[in-house]
């Protein structure tokens, strides 16, 4: 073997071994704690090696108010909407989606949902591998 080819074969087995920034799919099989496992040999990955983004952490909006520049106005609040002279309809058949499919409504208007068991989120692998960020949910498979 020439100088040159075992260099060569240094340098790659280092990079190997550093294991630089990668995209990983990796599956939620645990929510408390956070548990994320994205191979079936390996252990899974736990909260203090994951950073969440916030496309992973839920947000519900509890109440919310708004005019119209119409003839009258009205203030939504936790579904039913306080009337501003003779507007006095209630919310009802409210429905937000995620990728196609409704959303549970409690009273709250969920902007985002945070991570539930079986999602599938993509994670940034940093750090040599000893860190990851959950960039977000996948939602085909990958």
């Amino acid at each position: 073997m020439e100088l040159v080819e075992v260099l060569q074969q240094i340098i790659q087995d280092n990079q190997k071994a550093m294991q630089p920034t990668d995209l990983v799919v990796g599956t939620v099989t645990k929510v408390k704690p956070l548990e994320i496992t994205t191979d079936n040999q390996a252990a899974p990955l736990r909260s203090p090696v994951l950073y969440l983004t916030e496309s992973v952490i839920e947000k519900k909006v509890t109440s919310f108010a708004h005019n119209h520049n119409t003839t009258h106005n009205h203030i939504v609040t936790d579904a039913t909407i306080q009337p501003a002279g003779e507007c006095s309809t209630e919310l009802t058949d409210i429905v937000c989606y995620e990728n196609g499919k409704a959303l549970p409504y409690d009273g709250f208007v969920t902007l985002n949902r945070g991570l539930e068991v079986g999602d599938k989120v993509f994670l940034l692998r940093v750090q040599r591998g000893q860190k990851y960020v959950v960039l977000s949910r996948v939602f085909q498979e990958v």
